[in-house]
């Protein structure tokens, strides 16, 4: 169960946007670290985790005071920030581009210099080097572990001060982002593995049995696992006929990889229960949580999103940019971040949508998008989403043994070219195209059918418009190298 529904759930009192503000308002102008202690900022928080647009005014006051302390903050203890920080009485939201940018090449350069000097080193996490750089180290504080635990024992109290029974949940451990620093919760974990054979095998066992464990629900009902993790689970129990009760699981969340529609539907039809989709980094705490309403995802109060144009840099209130992403303190404490380029191609705009003013789609990493001019760019991931329905695209080797099709729920094969004006996607199939021409015609019609029905305006009216520059090649197995698909 996510922290909304723990938090609806347990019926937290209602407080009026206007008497919110004045809470903030009653807050130092100016904070301190300690103004800001769990009890204090955990019950504001409660407010802004279940109806963000509700509360959306003081949470922009809430941020700004929290952006103007992790600002100094970093500035003070930190060698980098103290350096590349310009000297402002009161930081904002609207000064925050006056501070460079940090891109993942400058952050390995100052991997020390942007430590907190009065943080206590906790242990060590790291990015999986999917973007092809080396695993980047990531230090975490025993102050800041502290603080979440605190912070989110307040957050949940009502619950784990009930007599109810905590829940039960079955979490994925291998390539999770945060995975050791993740969001503290209320209940107990398995640890497992399901991008193995054993790991799929044992997370069936654990869904089909029940346990006693003190306090505890004798049944999982929640599961936090990789979209591929949940696909290669969903297929060992249907290729197997394991019927999971219908009211069994309570909450679902996936992350680290996009979510094709058709998989979606079909995991939320088969489990009975609504799929959480969660944007996250290893490098930070926070992110954003997928919306069924906007199709895209709105960013969690505990980090600050920017867009800035591809081209400049600059800030940008809504188009097509590279997402930048500021987590705050006293959230993260040691690895300090001040706008830093996660390197993601992302259309951000205004919605009206009672989980948050702005929605963010993400579409893919930019090093993956073919850029065609300063105004289109063709992302992978997207295109891998759309087209991942067609049953006849040959598939990347998964490495399983266990199942009827091994390789079923890898993303489809496919290169993006340019050639000048022209953009052109290679598809390879499962058979040899020239062996039946027909069924090929049949395929290249659904792919262009996908992609206009699935990407974005901007991308689908320039395929339209420009009918001789857009092409689709579809070709036989083994004509590309092996390649991972973990960076999408």
């Amino acid at each position: 169960m996510d922290d909304q529904a723990l938090l609806t759930k347990k019926g937290h009192t209602t407080m009026t946007p206007d008497a919110f503000i004045s809470t903030i308002k009653e807050l130092p102008e100016t904070l301190e670290a300690k103004d800001v202690g769990s009890n204090i900022l955990a019950p504001l928080f409660s407010y802004l985790i279940t109806e963000p647009s509700k509360y959306h005014e003081g949470c922009e006051l809430l941020q700004n005071k929290l952006l103007d302390l992790t600002i100094k903050t970093a500035v003070e203890h930190t060698s980098y920030y103290s350096k590349v920080v310009p000297h402002l009485e009161i930081w904002d939201k609207t000064r925050l581009n006056e501070i460079p940018t940090l891109n993942k090449q400058t952050l390995y350069q100052n991997q020390s210099g942007i430590l907190s000097k009065v943080t206590t080193f906790g242990f060590v996490t790291f990015t999986t080097g999917t973007t092809k750089q080396a695993p980047l180290l990531i230090e975490r504080s025993q102050e800041e572990q502290l603080y979440l635990q605190n912070f989110f024992s307040i957050l949940q109290s009502g619950m784990s001060q009930s007599n109810m029974l905590k829940p039960l949940g079955i979490v994925e451990g291998s390539m999770n982002h945060g995975s050791v620093l993740r969001l503290p919760g209320i209940g107990y974990n398995f640890m497992i593995e399901l991008t193995k054979d054993y790991g799929v095998i044992r997370t069936a066992w654990l869904l089909q049995n029940g346990f006693n464990f003190n306090g505890i629900a004798p049944k999982v009902s929640q599961l936090n696992t990789t979209v591929m993790g949940l696909s290669y689970l969903h297929q060992y129990l249907t290729e197997n006929n394991i019927e999971i009760p219908e009211d069994q699981l309570n909450s679902i969340t996936v992350f680290g990889w996009p979510v094709p529609k058709s998989r979606r539907q079909k995991f939320e039809d088969y489990f009975n229960v609504k799929i959480s989709d969660n944007y996250s980094m290893s490098e930070m705490f926070g992110g954003a949580k997928y919306c069924h309403k906007c199709d895209g995802y709105h960013f969690d109060p505990f980090v600050i999103p920017e867009l800035i144009d591809l081209e400049t840099g600059e800030p940008l209130q809504e188009g097509t940019g590279e997402l930048v992403l500021t987590p705050l303190f006293p959230f993260t404490q040691r690895f300090v971040l001040l706008r830093y380029r996660t390197g993601d191609l992302v259309d951000a705009f205004r919605v009206n949508c009672d989980k948050g003013m702005m929605v963010y789609k993400i579409r893919g990493r930019l090093k993956r998008c073919v850029k065609m001019n300063k105004d289109l760019y063709f992302g992978e991931a997207e295109i891998a989403k759309a087209i991942d329905e067609i049953e006849e695209l040959n598939r990347a080797s998964t490495g399983f043994t266990i199942f009827a099709d091994n390789d079923k729920n890898n993303w489809p094969l496919f290169k993006m070219v340019k050639n000048g004006a022209q953009f052109e996607i290679l598809v390879e199939l499962k058979f040899d195209p020239q062996d039946n021409q027909m069924k090929s015609k049949e395929i290249s019609k659904s792919i262009y059918e996908k992609l206009l029905l699935e990407l974005p305006q901007s991308v689908t009216h320039w395929i339209q418009q420009h009918p001789d520059d857009f092409k689709i090649t579809l070709k036989p197995p083994h004509s590309f190298d092996k390649r991972d698909y973990w960076n999408l």
